[in-house]
C-alpha cells in the first residue's frame, strides 16, 4: 500500500490534513485496550481520530488527525477508503501481507507472555492465527545474529523456504530475537514416513531435520545462526513454555558447546542440571579443584577430554578422531591420572571429570 498516495487521496476527499506516524506496538495496544476488540477503526484516542494502516514487527503505521477537524461520518469514510485500498492490492500480495500481520500479532502476544512469565495462557480469540493452532505441533527455534553484511531475514522468503523444505504449510512466528517455527503433527508424521531410513529413531530424525534446515537457511543469509527443536509435540497453551524451554536450550548450547550451531535438548540434560546450580556454589566447587583447574585451561588436555567423552569414552575412536596413535592417547590419560589422581577410563572418575569440565565452563563465562 502506497501510504503517501493514499494520504493525499484521503485529504482531497475530506478536506482535512492527516499526519502519518509510527507507534510502538505496546503503546498502540495500550491505547486501544479499553476499546471494542472487534472494532477495526476508526479509533477515537485522546481527542484524535486514528486509523491503523498496517502492522510491522514491533510497531504499527497509522494516519491521524485532530477529532475537531473530521466528523464521525468522515472518519468512517476514511476507514472505508483504507479498506478499499487494501482490497485493490494484488490478491496474492495482500494474502502474504495478511499472513505476516497475523504472525506478527501472535509473536507480539507470545513475547509479552514470556516477559510477564505467563507461560500457560491460551491464545486469545482476537488473534486470527489461533484457528491454525489446532492439534499438536513440533516447535523449532531459529536465532540469527546478523553480521551486518547481509540482508535482514525476510518473513515471506523464510516462510517460502520452510514450506518447500517440509513439504507443506508451517506456522512462522517472528519474536524479539528469534523465529519460532511450528510444524503440525500431521505434516511431521508425513515427513517421518518419508524418511529414507525407516529404522532411525525419532531423535535421529529431528537431528537430521535440524541439520537440513540449518544448511538451507545459511545458504540464503549471512550471519551466525543457532537452531534447536523441541523434544516433544506441544499444544496451543504450551506455546510460551515451549518457547522459553527452547531459548534456554540455545543459551546452554552457546555456553557449553561454543563451536556448535545446532543444540538438541536431549544432548544437554547434564548441562541443564549443572547450570541450575547456584552461582556461588559453582564458584566454590571450581575453587576446590585447585591445580586441576589449571589443567582444564590446557588446550591439549581440554580437547582430549572433550573428544573422549563425546565418543562415549572409546579409546580407539578418540585416537582416530584426534589423529594420534592409541599409545599417545593412553600416555596423555596416564599423565592426567598422575597429576590429578583421576583415571577417566573408570566410570566414577570419568563422571567426576565431566562435571568438573562443565562447571569450569559455566563458571569461567559467568
Amino acid at each position: 500500500m502506497d501510504i503517501k498516495w493514499l494520504k493525499q487521496q484521503v485529504e482531497s476527499v475530506v478536506g482535512a490534513s492527516l499526519s502519518e506516524n509510527v507507534w510502538e506496538t505496546q503503546v498502540w495496544n495500550n491505547a486501544i485496550a479499553e476499546l471494542d476488540e472487534r472494532k477495526v477503526g476508526p479509533y477515537r484516542i485522546e481527542q484524535r481520530w486514528v486509523w491503523l494502516v498496517e502492522r510491522q514487527q514491533g510497531s504499527v503505521r497509522v494516519l491521524e488527525t485532530e477529532a475537531s477537524k473530521v466528523t464521525e461520518a468522515e472518519a468512517q469514510l476514511i476507514q472505508l477508503l483504507l479498506s478499499a485500498a487494501r482490497e485493490s492490492s494484488s490478491p496474492v500480495t495482500s494474502l502474504k501481507r495478511e499472513d505476516e500481520t497475523r504472525s506478527l500479532q501472535l509473536g507480539e502476544w507470545l513475547q509479552e507472555r514470556l516477559e510477564l512469565g505467563e507461560l500457560n495462557q491460551p491464545v486469545p480469540d482476537r488473534l486470527t492465527l489461533k484457528a491454525k493452532l489446532k492439534g499438536k505441533m513440533l516447535p523449532f527455534l531459529l536465532n540469527w545474529e546478523s553480521s551486518g553484511q547481509g540482508q535482514a531475514i525476510s518473513f515471506s522468503k523464510l516462510n517460502k523456504l520452510l514450506k518447500s523444505y517440509f513439504g507443506g504449510e508451517v506456522i512462522l512466528v517472528p519474536l524479539k530475537d528469534d523465529w519460532l517455527i511450528l510444524l503440525g503433527e500431521e505434516l511431521f508424521m508425513s515427513v517421518r514416513e518419508e524418511s529414507e531410513e525407516a529404522a532411525e529413531t525419532e531423535r535421529d530424525l529431528l537431528s537430521a531435520l535440524c541439520q537440513g534446515l540449518y544448511e538451507l537457511v545459511t545458504n540464503e543469509w549471512v550471519g551466525g545462526f543457532h537452531l534447536t527443536v523441541g523434544n516433544t509435540l506441544i499444544v496451543e497453551t504450551e506455546l510460551a513454555s515451549a518457547t522459553l524451554f527452547l531459548r534456554q536450550t540455545l543459551a546452554l548450547g552457546r555456553v557449553f558447546n561454543v563451536t556448535d550451531q545446532i543444540h538438541l535438548p536431549w544432548e544437554l540434560k547434564l548441562e541443564r542440571l549443572v547450570y541450575s546450580i547456584p552461582e556461588e556454589q559453582r564458584h566454590q566447587f571450581v575453587q576446590e579443584l585447585g591445580d586441576r583447574a589449571g589443567l582444564l585451561q590446557d588446550e591439549e588436555t581440554l580437547t582430549t577430554l572433550e573428544t573422549f567423552f563425546a565418543l562415549d569414552c572409546n579409546v580407539s575412536e578418540t585416537a582416530k578422531r584426534l589423529y594420534i596413535h592409541r599409545n599417545t592417547l593412553l600416555y596423555r590419560m596416564d599423565k592426567f591420572k598422575q597429576e590429578t589422581g583421576l583415571d577417566v577410563r573408570t566410570f566414577k572418575d570419568a563422571v567426576l571429570v565431566k562435571l568438573e569440565l562443565l562447571l569450569y565452563k559455566v563458571t569461567k563465562r559467568s
